[in-house]
């Protein structure tokens, strides 16, 4: 649960409730969700992208039915730095 009210986070934990039944009751939050590509089914998805009332943070390795176009699309890239041994 989020210390913000305006803020409704999902997660892994969350896979039994009815997370299209959650979203649905909320009006001007910011819906936060990761592992989306197991929590969201497609008729989930579909509500999601034409959802006007809330904003959503979608963390997941499918985005496929969010109708996401490459200017809402964004890949975390890590980077692999030298340990402390490697540098002295």
């Amino acid at each position: 649960m989020a210390v913000n009210s305006n803020i409704v986070c999902i997660n892994y934990q969350d896979y039994k409730k009815d997370i299209k039944k959650i979203i649905a009751a909320e009006t001007g939050k910011l819906i936060v969700i990761d592992n989306a590509d197991i929590l969201l089914d497609d008729d989930t998805r579909k509500y999601i992208s034409m959802d006007d009332k809330n904003q959503y943070l979608i963390m997941g390795r499918n985005p496929k039915n969010l109708f996401a176009t490459s200017d809402n699309l964004f890949e975390l890239v890590s980077e692999k730095k030298a340990s402390r041994q490697n540098l002295d």
